[in-house]
Parts: C-alpha cells; structure tokens; sequence
C-alpha cells in the first residue's frame, strides 16, 4: 500500500488542528475538546491510507501511556502550589523578593526575582502570577515603563519554565526526546545560565539608562528583621525538600507528594483548617488554580499524546523532515535548522504542549541516528519552549499578558531572555562542533 502523505494531507490535518486550537484559544473554548476536530481528521486520513482502525488504537494507546507520567505532573502541580500557598511559603518567598528589589536596579532584581520564583515553582504563569502583580504595582509607583517591566518579569518567569524540574515543559521535552531527566537538566543547565547571565546583564544596563522618575519610592516587602526568623526558614522547608528529592533522583510522584506532605504538615501547625486547604487544593485560591483548573489540560496533555503518537508511528512527515536535514555531519546546521522548524511549528500552535512533544518526536530519529538526543533537547529548550511566551496568539503570552495587564506585543520586544537562548544555543553548538573537530585531528 502506499501509504505517503501527500503535503494537502499534512497541511489539513496540522494546519486544521492549528486553526481550530487557535479559535478555542480566542473564544475560551476547552482545549481538549477543540483538538479532537483534529484528531479525528487525522485518524480519517491515516484510515484511507490503509492503516487498520486496531493499529491507529494501539498507537493512540502508546502515545497516551508515554504522556501520562506529564499527566500526574499537573495533577500534582495543580494541588502543590495552593498547598504551599496555605502553608506561607509562596507569601513568604512574594515577600522576600520584593524586599530586595531596589529601585535603582529595578528591572535587572525584578527579572532575578521571577527566574527564582520559576525555578522554585516551575511555572511561568505561576510565579508570575505570585510576584508578577506586586512588581508591576511597585512599577507604577516608581513611574518606571510598564512595558521593560513586563519584559524583565517575562524574561525571569521562563528562565524556570524551561528549565526547572517541577515545569510541565521540561517534562514534557524529556518524554518527547526520551532524555532522562536528571541527564536533560544537566544538557540545558549551561546554556541557560549563560543567558541568564547575558540577560541580567542587558537590564542592568538598562537600568542605568531609564528615568525611573520617583526613584526615592520604597518597594514594600518584609522588614530585613523579619527575614530572620525561623517562619521564613520554615516557609522554605516544601521547596527545599521538593528540590533535594528531585536532584537525588526520586520517584516524581515521591517527590511531590514529599512537597505536597511538607507544606501540610507546616500548614496545620500554622491552624489552618483542613477543610479550606482541601477545597482550596482542589478548586484553587486566587490566581492558584488547584486540580480542578489543571484537570482540562490533563485531557488536553492526553489527546496530544494519542495525536502526536499516530503522526509519529505513521510517519506522516518523516520524509518531509529527512529533506530538510539532509546534512548529517555539521551541528550548527542542524541547530539553526531545529530552531527554524521550532519556530515554525510554535508560530502555527496557540499552545506550548503541542509544539514541544510534535517538533520532539518528529525530529528524535534524526538527532539520535546522527548526533544525540541531549543536543535535541538542549536546543528545542532553548527554541520551542520559550517562543510560547512572544508568540500573541499563544495560550502561555495570553495569560501572561493578562496577569501583567500589558499586551504581548509590548511587552515582547523586552522579554530578551526568549530571544537570547536562541542565539546562545547556536553559539554553544558551534563551539562543541569546533570541539569535536579538534579532538579528532588530535586523535588522527
């Protein structure tokens, strides 16, 4: 049978999915019901190529198993951040960045305090939400652009997105590039550093540039004596016992229930009632959505998985991907090319799940075979994940445009650690390509 798919074919059921994904995005419809139109199409055309309806199951079955370790992530997630909220950890760590945010380096202590907030929660939209709008407020107070602001907050809020193990992103790339997770953050540990540094240097110097008007202003956070009593330190138990079993390479479920016990335990002893932490964990506090508000991306998380498995495993666009990675010898092709593909994919999804697991298994063979897959996680971290957060029609630049009240067109142009890591991943590659080509003079 002659089961190639022709380019109407894969522009229907790609381009479809992303048109519809898109409207849900615009009019607030559930995700997880706008991809089955999708879903469906594809399973129609898979169908007519010849591929049996018990084949097209079990690869949807496949696709399904392989992402439900991301689907117990945001469970978890989803009950974790009230649970540390009810306990004093999120208000004691609000607390203590903004203490430390002076007014005459606004913009470079603003963008350090979200990285560190998304590092601890792995969460753009999360610690955003957290020190976002404090931050923004402090902004107004101070007469400083709210548009910088936004952009260093941006900026910070990705830095743990993409690289934090408690980031549904991250774990999402290591299922697409089956990587092991403490062997895929060591690969996107430097190269984010790097950025960050780069980065925290650019708003430094911006800093030194922009009128922040009433500069004499205080930014209100938690008194200097106050940070050295033992309810802070108490506060950071969750985080911190979250952070050790992860690195020590524990069970994830382990790990975050260890989080999730930590922050209970902490949280009773502090008298709060288990029936408002329950319903809180459940249906959330605030900006905090809790299970409830995860459990929609759950489904969503899922059907991907099936969608992108049924791409993969009929090689819908395999041979379109060997055309354009013909070259199987230099790595800074194959980066700028993996970014150009990353882009493109990210530019056509309005969410950052789909983008990451279809540009991960699509290009896996290819980096395996060829290369490895820590350089394909290392680059499409650097490209794909971030990108969701500049792209305007994205679910992930919507909602964070929405918590900092600044549309994302305005505050793009100054989230420069989303643009940074492209530029540092090209350079890391060609470095370990000049590396590589030493190594084998020396040898020879």
């Amino acid at each position: 049978m002659d089961n190639r798919f022709s380019h109407i074919e894969i522009s229907l059921v790609i381009g479809g999915t992303a048109a519809v994904l898109m409207l849900a995005v615009l009019f607030n419809f559930p995700l997880a019901a706008a991809i089955v139109p999708g879903f469906l199409m594809l399973t129609v055309i898979a169908l007519k190529k010849g591929y049996k309806s018990s084949e097209l199951w079990q690869f949807s079955i496949t696709g399904i198993k392989r992402n439900k370790n991301i689907a117990w992530l945001l469970a978890f997630i989803g009950v974790i951040l009230p649970t540390w909220y009810y306990s004093g950890t999120i208000g004691h760590l609000n607390d203590l960045f903004l203490s430390l945010i002076s007014p005459e380096y606004f913009f470079t202590a603003a963008f350090i305090a979200a990285a560190v907030m998304s590092l601890i929660i792995g969460s753009a939209v999360g610690s955003l939400s957290i020190i976002g709008l404090p931050v923004m407020g402090a902004a107004e107070a101070l007469g400083i652009p709210a548009a910088l602001t936004a952009g260093a907050l941006v900026s910070g809020a990705f830095v743990g997105d993409r690289t934090s193990p408690l980031s549904s992103s991250f774990q999402l790339l290591s299922f697409s590039v089956e990587l092991e997770q403490r062997k895929q953050l060591k690969t996107i540990v430097p190269t984010m550093l790097i950025s960050a540094a780069l980065t925290a240097c650019i708003f430094f110097v911006v800093d030194q540039i922009v009128d922040k008007g009433s500069a004499g202003a205080s930014v209100e956070g938690m008194n200097v004596n106050e940070l050295l009593t033992g309810s802070l330190f108490v506060s950071l138990i969750p985080p911190l016992v979250l952070s050790i079993m992860i690195l020590l390479g524990k069970n994830m479920k382990l790990s975050f229930s260890a989080g999730i016990g930590s922050a209970a335990v902490i949280l009773l002893f502090r008298g709060v009632p288990v029936s408002e932490w329950l319903y809180g964990s459940i249906f959330g506090t605030g900006a905090l959505g809790g299970f409830q508000g995860m459990f929609p991306f759950i489904i969503f998380i899922l059907i991907v998985g099936a969608y992108c498995q049924i791409i993969e495993d009929t090689k819908m666009i395999q041979p379109y991907i060997n055309r354009i990675f013909r070259d199987t010898t230099s790595l800074p092709k194959n980066t700028a090319k993996t970014i150009g593909v990353a882009a493109g994919v990210s530019l056509i999804s309005p969410n950052q799940s789909f983008p990451i697991l279809l540009a991960g298994r699509s290009l896996l063979p290819f980096w395996k075979t060829h290369f490895s897959k820590e350089h394909l996680a290392r680059i499409l971290a650097d490209s794909t994940v971030v990108f969701a957060g500049i792209v305007p029609w994205s679910l992930l630049a919507i909602l964070c445009s929405t918590i900092l009240s600044v549309p994302v067109l305005a505050y793009a142009p100054y989230a420069v650690f989303l643009y940074l890591t492209c530029v540092v991943t090209m350079l890391y590659s060609m470095r370990k390509s000049r590396q590589a080509k030493k190594t084998v003079s020396a040898a020879s």
